[in-house]
């Protein structure tokens, strides 16, 4: 699915400047991923050590819709807004943020892993 979104370009997809600024951004739909991931992405501590190695600032916007629920008008699903100051940074953020989802996706499918039914295996 990650994969998906990055070829379809979701949201702005790349990296665009805005007119007459130094600033890039991009941004990543991450609400049809599972709750640990997003919470994974979205938790305080992971995004302050991915904008401290990047220089990118990393947004949470949108709100989340379940599955099979409609889009409200006028809102956006969960997303990610990535902001820097050069295309490099804005990737290099984009790219660690996609590592976080895709091992808390590796992880659930795992026999025993957080998307088990229970804590204990008998």
């Amino acid at each position: 699915a990650l994969a998906a979104q990055h070829a379809a370009g979701v949201g702005r997809g790349g990296s665009a400047a805005a007119a007459g600024s130094s600033r890039f951004e991009s941004e990543l739909e991450i609400n049809d991923f599972p709750q640990k991931a997003r919470w994974n992405v979205t938790h305080k501590d992971s995004l302050a050590a991915i904008s401290e190695f990047t220089g990118a600032v990393i947004t949470t916007r949108g709100q989340y819709i379940p599955p099979g629920k409609q889009l409200p008008i006028g809102e956006r699903k969960l997303h990610l807004l990535i902001e820097g100051p050069t295309e490099r940074s804005v990737k290099d953020a984009k790219g660690r943020i996609k590592e976080i989802i895709e091992q808390a996706v590796a992880k659930e499918s795992l026999p025993g892993g957080f998307g088990s039914l229970g804590k204990y295996k008998i």
